[in-house]
């Protein structure tokens, strides 16, 4: 019973992510950004989505839309970052809505490098 409070917690976490971080509330966000918002929280944003992202050796970002075989380069994993982040403080996310989007940010995608507090 436990683990169903638990996925019932987390779903209704995503449910308010979805609605917090809807590109609609975000008028200033790019296609680009709106695909990986989607991709992070599991949402149909962009066109066309993203289906995979992986970060090379040199730090940029690949990412594969989907139903496409490749993954392109769609820009550097350090200017994402501070888009990110700005996304988060902008959409004025509760602390546990704040940890949920970051926790899901972590599992895609990543945190690399030097981390800051």
């Amino acid at each position: 019973m436990q683990k169903t409070s638990s996925k019932k917690s987390t779903d209704s976490a995503q449910i308010l992510l979805r609605k917090k971080l809807h590109p609609h509330c975000h008028p200033n966000m790019s296609g680009l950004m709106a695909a990986i918002v989607g991709f992070v929280i599991d949402a149909p944003f962009g066109n066309p989505p993203i289906s995979d992202m992986t970060i090379n050796d040199e730090g940029m970002i690949l990412a594969r839309p989907k139903g496409e075989v490749s993954a392109l380069p769609v820009g550097r994993y350090l200017d994402l970052l501070p888009s990110w982040f700005a996304l988060l403080n902008a959409a004025r996310l509760t602390p546990r809505e704040r940890m949920e989007a970051e926790l899901l940010f972590a599992e895609k995608i990543g945190y690399y490098g030097r981390a800051t507090a």
